[in-house]
């Protein structure tokens, strides 16, 4: 049997390697972190310790078939949904036909949705929506998450309690993307959830992708703010499948399968000749809209702009045409540029809060 001491030795020595050889050998930290993991590391920060580590080395733990690694589940913040009618009516017996799907972005769990008192998908309860929650392992590829919640997602609607009249779905960071990517397979595959699917806002999504130098230096302000895990401060240089998707803004399997070639190369930009890349649009059927955010309050300034909101810019957050990639097809009226609003801060701002409300409630049937 492992005596205490010999147990502090192995962790301490799994610290040192991992510091040490972090930026040297992502892979090898990778492994690493997962043993670490493995090792009894203790959650200190419960699901959103869990969450962190998932996004970083989701799909290692996947790989390893360990248990830590997340499953995909719906919740509403107190226990996971079921797909099985009767006992999903018991779960939620005052289920309404009008629901709000809130899916939440990189290295984040469920209840990441509340913060500082305030949630976009509880905020509809008084207009008669029910308010769900899509908990998924952020490391894994996105296109693999997308498809999985395609089809999860066709089941819970089959088994929930009464007829579902209308889906709004509302996607942060990288659930925007995950989100797109659902859509996309739900329509290959003819699932008849799309079908309900009124209302689509995604918040700070990278649709052109996001710096990986700021996604680095985003997670290893998360680290430092946990006690335990202050040893690595180079965690972002740590690279997991869903990370390096969500850098390039792939969503479909295409993509990172063949990376040199990362969408069909089609028309050409009548004025230069450039190529043009196409991805898979917006749903036609559903109302779609965009929001993007500064940290100046100046959102005219090109530099603001740029800078976006600590993380994604505001040309990625609002899908514009960059770098020969084609805009996606959001109305201008659908998209909206807010300052002096950080990443996470627009999970409650509560101008952020009213744009999501007015487009909701403008949709409702």
């Amino acid at each position: 049997m492992i005596s205490k001491n010999e147990w502090s030795e192995k962790l301490k020595s799994l610290k040192e390697d991992i510091s040490s050889k972090v930026i040297e050998n992502s892979e090898f930290a990778k492994q690493r972190v997962v043993e670490l993991l493995e090792h009894g590391l203790p959650p200190a920060q419960g699901d959103a310790l869990l969450a962190s580590f998932n996004g970083l080395v989701g799909d290692h733990l996947l790989h390893r078939n360990s248990r830590f690694a997340i499953p995909m589940v719906f919740t509403d913040h107190t226990q996971h949904l079921s797909d099985d009618a009767e006992a999903l009516e018991r779960q939620i017996p005052d289920a309404s036909g009008r629901i709000v799907l809130c899916v939440h972005g990189w290295c984040m769990a469920d209840k990441g949705w509340v913060r500082k008192g305030h949630d976009h998908g509880k905020q509809f309860i008084n207009a008669g929506y029910t308010p769900i929650y899509l908990w998924y392992n952020t490391g894994n590829h996105i296109s693999l998450n997308g498809e999985e919640f395609a089809f999860r997602l066709e089941k819970l609607l089959q088994a929930w309690p009464c007829e579902v009249k209308e889906l709004v779905i509302i996607g942060h960071s990288m659930g925007g993307l995950v989100t797109r990517s659902a859509c996309y397979y739900a329509g290959i595959n003819q699932l008849q959830w799309l079908q309900v699917l009124r209302t689509f806002i995604t918040l700070g999504t990278p649709h052109n992708g996001a710096p990986l130098a700021k996604l680095a230096c985003w997670i290893d302000e998360q680290v430092a703010d946990t006690p335990q895990l202050k040893f690595l401060q180079k965690l972002g240089e740590i690279r997991s499948s869903g990370s390096k998707d969500l850098s390039r803004g792939y969503i479909v399997h295409e993509d990172w399968q063949a990376p040199t070639i990362p969408f069909k190369q089609a028309d050409q930009d009548t004025a230069t000749g450039t190529a043009l890349i196409q991805r898979p649009t917006l749903p036609d059927t559903v109302q779609c809209y965009a929001i993007a955010s500064c940290l100046g309050k100046n959102i005219q300034d090109e530099n603001n702009r740029k800078l976006g909101d600590g993380l994604v810019p505001v040309s990625s957050a609002l899908a514009e045409s960059s770098k020969g990639v084609l805009a996606l097809n959001y109305p201008a009226e659908h998209k909206w540029v807010v300052g002096g609003v950080d990443h996470l801060d627009l999970l409650n701002h509560p101008a952020v809060a009213a744009k999501i409300s007015e487009w909701v409630l403008a949709n409702t049937l």
